[in-house]
């Protein structure tokens, strides 16, 4: 072992200097790497050409608009490169069911919505086999954000908030214990502050007189 290692070291001494590898790569001309550069973005834009024509017509197929497809980034339509056709119908599917709900539409792969309350949306239209009522629900970050979601129709009779006329209860109009317009109980309409009465609870413990005054029963 003393041996090699004695003439390893003498080749060292003896044999020709390396090029040093990191001054080369340092050294490569500014235009050099730019054009680099260019070539590479060049060929990004072609494979997202050709990906955006893939899945353009698979919309087409789909019966979608062709907007979804170029509204996309060139890095989104890149990496659909490789993906199966179902799977690319799918990211389609899902990406008109987002711009369907940001402008507050039920999307279509729904099906016939259903009325659901969701503890942080109110009633809210979700798709068939959702429970009655829900924690949180797909409108939930849309909400959050401003956004117009579309709501089922709802009665106040059946409302916690809903403030009973003393003179007729089960019809006369009777007001809302969070300040909404007065309805008549059985008049149906969309509320967002809607919320189902429990069984067996008082309507905000209050009712109101033909005055429209609201006052506690005696």
């Amino acid at each position: 072992m003393a041996g090699l290692l004695a003439r390893l070291l003498r080749d060292s001494e003896t044999g020709p200097a390396a090029i040093p590898a990191i001054p080369a790569i340092l050294g490569t001309p500014p235009a050099q790497r730019i054009a680099e550069s260019q070539e590479s973005q060049g060929g990004d834009a072609e494979k997202a050409k050709a990906q955006r024509a893939r899945l353009l017509a698979l919309a087409a197929d789909e019966g979608l608009p062709a907007g979804l497809v170029h509204g996309l980034a060139d890095a989104d339509a890149v990496a659909c490169a490789g993906l199966p056709d179902d799977t690319l119908r799918a990211y389609l599917r899902a990406l008109e069911a987002g711009r369907r709900m940001d402008a507050g539409e039920v999307p279509p792969g729904w099906g016939e919505p259903v009325a659901c309350t969701c503890e942080g949306c109110g009633p809210v239209l979700l798709w068939p086999g959702c429970p009655p009522k829900v924690k949180a629900c797909p409108w939930c970050f849309r909400r959050k954000a401003g956004k117009a979601i579309p709501r089922p129709l709802v009665t106040c009779g059946d409302c916690r908030h809903y403030l009973p006329d003393t003179v007729n209860p089960p019809a006369g109009m009777g007001g809302c214990g969070l300040g909404h317009l007065s309805r008549w109980p059985m008049q149906r309409h969309r509320c967002g502050d809607w919320r189902l009465r429990r069984p067996g609870g008082s309507r905000a413990g209050r009712q109101v007189d033909r005055g429209g005054l609201s006052k506690v029963p005696s």
